[in-house]
């Protein structure tokens, strides 16, 4: 029964990072043919973002009290809600608002995924199913960018309505299929509180599990975070605007990272996990990440600057479960939820400055995102060697 309910699991969340992928490849082509503003392809994800960094925290110690598949419930109507918004808007005030909705919500959907991996999964499967998660997140990601390029030549409302029809649909499945997951979970010992709600308040509750190696790993997901969101937000709209290629360019780019981080993350990411020390290992695979995302500054024309992206995504799915894998295996059952919670809020954070910097400074120069992405890389990366530094003193105490 655990292994078919895990299996409903994970066609779930292929179909959650499906459709929630419909709208990226549409965005530019709304951006324009609505005459807003330019910057609002990285600003819009900002927006939402800021939402998902304030209340993943408090999505994380939710999980603790109550079933994580009602969580997915209301987080992915929460989430179809503000798309719809984002999806009709005219001008660039709904289109934040609409993304500022939804963000408040994205972030409990994502915290809920790798909480109900963590809860019902033992200690010898929890790693690979982690990877499992990211996985499955990157394929379909990359599937839902072409599936969204190809509704976007119908119409960009061709592509949102199915966004928001399909994330109703996954909470629902979420309602009826997932198992309830709070037997297998550490029950907190008090009631929620009022401040418990407080999304604040929930982020600086941090504090109760925070050490020094944690920080400098949830330091390096953000950091690598906003190289990752002003490379990917640049990209998409950088082709459109300087190739002058449609939506469906991005999908058909998307559909071929997804078969090459299928096929990456099935053999390489498990063989790292399950015969290397990841504490060691992920700063080599950061830094191929850095020597690709600097492809971005060398070539100028379109094939070589989609091969530069290809590699760029694959290096980069490599990456993810290996920082979520290090984050996890330092929780204790009492902390999980809220530690997954504050892994995502970090995530959100690198994507709240990667995007908003990149729309900010795209008009000044197109190729200065990709320039501030290779930047946070190289920072990222110094740390990631004093991390591995303190790592071994750690070991040998």
């Amino acid at each position: 029964m655990k292994d078919k309910k895990l299996m409903a699991f994970w066609g779930i969340v292929a179909l959650f990072y499906l459709s929630a992928n419909f709208a990226h490849p549409v965005t530019p082509t709304l951006i324009v043919e609505r005459g807003l503003d330019s910057s609002m392809f990285g600003v819009a994800l900002a927006a939402m973002m800021s939402m998902s960094f304030l209340f993943s925290p408090f999505w994380g110690k939710l999980c603790g009290y109550m079933p994580t598949k009602r969580i997915l419930l209301i987080c992915c109507i929460g989430y179809s809600a503000g798309q719809a918004i984002f999806g009709a808007a005219q001008s660039e005030a709904v289109v934040v608002a609409g993304r500022m909705f939804a963000g408040v919500f994205t972030g409990g959907c994502f915290t809920a995924f790798s909480n109900y991996v963590v809860n019902t999964s033992d200690l010898a499967n929890r790693g690979s199913n982690l990877t499992t998660l990211i996985t499955i997140q990157s394929v379909a990601s990359a599937c839902g960018y072409f599936v969204g390029g190809m509704l976007g030549l119908i119409s960009v409302e061709a592509a949102f309505g199915a966004q928001v029809v399909l994330l109703i649909l996954c909470g629902v499945l979420s309602a009826i299929l997932c198992m309830d997951d709070t037997p297998f979970k550490h029950k907190p010992e008090k009631a929620l509180s009022a401040r418990d709600v407080n999304p604040f308040s929930a982020f600086l509750s941090a504090r109760e599990f925070m050490t020094p190696m944690l920080a400098m790993i949830f330091i390096i997901i953000a950091i690598s975070g906003i190289g990752v969101n002003s490379a990917e937000q640049c990209f998409n709209y950088f082709i459109k605007d300087q190739f002058g290629l449609g939506s469906q360019y991005n999908g058909t780019i998307k559909a071929v990272i997804a078969v090459a981080i299928l096929a990456l993350n099935s053999t390489l990411c498990v063989y790292l996990q399950k015969k290397t020390d990841i504490n060691k290992t992920f700063l080599p695979i950061m830094a191929v990440n850095t020597l690709c995302v600097f492809g971005f500054l060398v070539f100028k024309t379109p094939m070589p600057f989609f091969i530069t992206y290809v590699l760029a995504s694959c290096v980069n799915a490599l990456r993810t479960p290996l920082m979520q894998a290090m984050v996890a295996g330092r929780s204790t059952p009492e902390n999980s939820n809220a530690m997954m919670g504050f892994y995502q809020s970090m995530n959100s954070l690198g994507s709240i400055f990667g995007a908003l910097f990149a729309g900010l400074i795209y008009a000044q120069g197109p190729l200065l995102p990709f320039i501030l992405a290779f930047a946070t890389f190289v920072v990222a990366c110094v740390i990631g060697l004093v991390y591995i530094g303190k790592y071994k003193k750690e070991q040998k105490a």
